[in-house]
């Protein structure tokens, strides 16, 4: 499972104008591969006024889950700024395959530094250098960027950075524009979204023995929709291009918001 499935999964949008108060939400996404359900996924999320943090569980299902068995559990926390995020913390841990994966990374003055990397040479990536990671954010953050833009500008644009901690990916934010999503059994929810487009190109940490252009270059794209009274739109429906499962889409399932004191973590 690539590590790149972390970015397509959920944060909660803020919109600093209306709320002053931690929100938390709980998520639970399936994604299907022509027409087979092959993985769930579940993230808790709280968001402070000042910052987010975000987890994330997962695993495959079905018929891959036999073939291929993948669990993760993933965790972000940073700061809001103007028009983005500053990540802090970046942990994703699990097994892939019958191997376990960590990988842990602490940013200081925007740059990722390693924690902790498990295996340290995975035998799949080529070497990352140092000056590729410059003012890079994790995975997870990526989503959160997106909420946040979508949520206080009323778009998403713009280039980012993406580091994993195996590969670096240039990734160019537009917006996909308004989408009216079909009601789906797949899905909680059908009517207006707005879409944005993610066109990512990998710099560093290239796959060893494999240039074809599908392993550099992915397109994926995410719906956005007002699903809780007062709570800015939240991704419904996302697509996610994995190196083992290939291309995924991802259904919303169940969506419910709480009170910050029905749960244990802290504000950032």
């Amino acid at each position: 499972m690539s590590w790149r499935l972390a970015l397509l999964f959920l944060a909660l949008p803020f919109q600093a104008a209306a709320q002053s108060a931690p929100v938390v939400a709980d998520l639970t996404y399936w994604g299907y591969k022509d027409g087979f359900h092959v993985l769930t996924a579940h993230s808790e999320i709280l968001l402070s006024p000042s910052g987010y943090r975000i987890t994330l569980t997962g695993h495959t299902t079905g018929l891959i889950g036999l073939f291929f068995r993948a669990r993760w559990h993933a965790l972000a926390d940073g700061n809001w700024t103007d028009d983005g995020v500053q990540p802090l913390h970046f942990d994703n841990q699990g097994v892939f395959g019958g191997h376990p994966r960590r990988v842990a990374l602490q940013f200081a003055g925007g740059d990722p530094v390693i924690r902790t990397l498990n295996p340290v040479d995975d035998g799949e990536h080529t070497p990352v250098p140092p000056y590729a990671t410059r003012d890079s954010i994790d995975t997870l953050s990526v989503t959160a960027l997106l909420v946040h833009q979508v949520a206080t500008l009323g778009t998403c644009q713009g280039e980012v950075r993406v580091f994993n901690g195996r590969s670096v990916e240039e990734m160019s934010i537009v917006r996909g524009g308004a989408d009216y999503l079909a009601a789906t059994s797949r899905s909680l929810y059908s009517g207006p979204t707005l879409r944005c487009d993610l066109h990512s190109h990998v710099i560093a940490g290239f796959f060893i023995g494999d240039d074809s252009p599908k392993s550099r270059h992915f397109d994926d794209s995410v719906w956005l929709a007002t699903i809780f009274h007062g709570v800015p739109a939240l991704p419904v429906r996302t697509t996610a291009t994995t190196h083992h499962l290939g291309h995924i889409v991802l259904y919303l399932t169940a969506a419910k918001r709480r009170d910050i004191d029905t749960r244990t973590a802290k504000t950032p």
